[in-house]
């Protein structure tokens, strides 16, 4: 295992930036599922909104399972883009298949060329821009954070790169800045350290020191900040080069959807997280869902009731509550331990409307007239129920912005916002071409995403361009006349 290590250390040494696919500054994080979704979702309303930071962001995840549709909504409106790493794998493979080593593929394979990487657990004190400036960034092209901790020189992982050991400050990976094209061959090896996970994560704790062991492998130019974090047994608080606060790193008290958060003296924008928590609890019930395939008239509907204030649900000889159905298939107001999700469903007979408790169906309620939903409650006890429209005084909590969740999450599926080739084109403009042919409905929210992302303009473009040259026209019948007037006659009553 060592020797083979060191002899694919030494082959990346040689590799060069590939130039095509990769462009410009941004900020990549990695966040699946609903615990990290949670501090992803602060750490990205704080760069937007209390630092009004304007950099482009992206958040990588492993598969659909670990977004759904209200994540990738809720996302969305702050201008984020979603990269799905099992897609972009198919195409750069590597040996990975968990957070920390998704940290290094991550920042290589996004589209970026330079990259500030943030974990999703970070709550930054100033917007981080512009660290690109700084002089120690220009001059080195990668700049790291130390730890509170050392690496030791009797550390066996020295030995199995074919280095003298020696005894340094341990870096802290929860923020990264590099520029890809000076530095691809060290980034390589970083990457590749994190593949032997089994063996490398045994010697060092997780990814961190896989970029010091890297980089000092190399022999590549890098500054470290010269100050070591303040720190408590729960936060990591990282300076800039003067030493003052820049990123606040919730290592052991990460945002919590349900308990009650750490609070920590002197920590900076305290109250925007806990707005924005609040915010995030409104808008999502903390669970993964995923509706069931739904017909193109189905999800119509859907669309339909997110932009449609006035709900009230009523239990016949019960109670009776507003309702809030929002996008994303989560229920606002009127959420209850069997109210949590819905969707729509179109049957043999019509179309139903599916309230759901996370785990099964506990309402079913179908169109009985224009405005009136007739059905009943599932669950026990199992009961009448209606629900009405258009009831004065609400208005919707939070309606659809009419991209299209599905083309959405296409396009996060394939990956063509990673490090662009043009197999992953190919298959995005193949597959929205497919999409849009099964469904020519979703044509307005297509058209809706390339306004949006300049990055997928050319992309729409393509696919509306060979949609509609697809489409068939009718025989242009006045040429059939023409041509029987100039060069046919009629023959005259058969005679014989």
């Amino acid at each position: 295992m060592p020797g083979d290590l060191l002899s694919e250390m030494k082959r990346r040494s040689t590799w060069a930036f590939p130039e095509a696919g990769m462009s410009g500054r941004g900020i990549v994080t990695c966040a699946g599922g609903a615990r990290l979704f949670t501090s992803a979702y602060v750490l990205i309303r704080i760069l937007r909104e209390t630092l009004a930071c304007g950099l482009p962001i992206q958040l990588w995840h492993f598969g659909g399972e670990e977004i759904s549709p209200l994540m990738r909504a809720l996302l969305r409106r702050h201008d984020v883009e979603l990269v799905d790493a099992i897609a972009v794998l198919e195409v750069f493979p590597a040996n990975i298949r968990d957070g920390w080593q998704l940290k290094a593929y991550a920042v290589a394979n996004s589209r970026f060329a330079e990259v500030l990487f943030l974990d999703a657990d970070q709550v930054p004190v100033r917007d981080p821009d512009f660290l690109f400036a700084a002089p120690q960034y220009q001059c080195s092209g990668a700049v790291f954070w130390p730890d509170v901790i050392d690496l030791r020189a009797d550390n066996p992982i020295w030995e199995w790169v074919g280095l003298s050991g020696e005894a340094c400050r341990s870096w802290e990976s929860g923020q990264l800045l590099i520029d890809k094209r000076r530095h691809w061959a060290p980034l390589q090896m970083a990457l590749l350290l994190n593949e032997r996970a089994e063996a490398v994560y045994a010697m060092i704790y997780g990814d961190k020191d896989t970029f010091l062991v890297a980089w000092r492998f190399a022999g590549a130019a890098f500054e470290v900040v010269p100050h070591r974090p303040f720190a408590d047994h729960r936060v990591l608080i990282q300076r800039d080069f003067d030493g003052a606060p820049l990123f606040q790193h919730r290592t052991n008290s990460k945002w919590s959807y349900h308990a009650t958060q750490y609070q920590l003296d002197g920590f900076v924008h305290m109250e925007a997280c806990l707005g924005f928590l609040g915010d995030l609890r409104a808008a999502w019930n903390g669970r993964m869902f995923f509706p069931p395939d739904r017909s193109l008239a189905a999800r119509a509907e859907e669309a339909r009731l997110e932009r449609t204030g006035g709900l009230r649900l009523i239990l016949l000889a019960d109670h009776e509550t507003d309702l809030d159905l929002m996008e994303g298939h989560q229920i606002g107001h009127g959420r209850s331990v069997d109210r949590q999700n819905w969707y729509v469903s179109e049957t043999g007979e019509g179309l139903d409307l599916i309230l759901h408790d996370g785990d099964q169906v506990t309402y079913r309620l179908s169109s009985s007239q224009p405005g009136a939903w007739r059905g009943e409650r599932l669950t026990s006890p199992a009961n009448e129920a209606r629900m009405d429209e258009g009831l004065a005084g609400r208005e919707p909590t939070h309606a659809g912005d009419g991209l299209g969740g599905l083309i959405a999450a296409v396009v996060d599926a394939s990956g063509y916002q990673a490090r662009a080739t043009p197999q992953s084109r190919d298959q995005l403009v193949s597959t929205l071409r497919l999409l849009l042919r099964a469904e020519p409905g979703l044509q307005v929210g297509l058209q809706a995403m390339g306004e949006q992302s300049a990055d997928l303009q050319d992309v729409v473009d393509e696919v509306l361009l060979a949609s509609a040259s697809q489409r068939l026209q009718p025989v242009d019948k006045s040429v059939a006349i023409g041509v029987l007037g100039a060069g046919y006659s009629v023959p005259g009553p058969d005679k014989s």
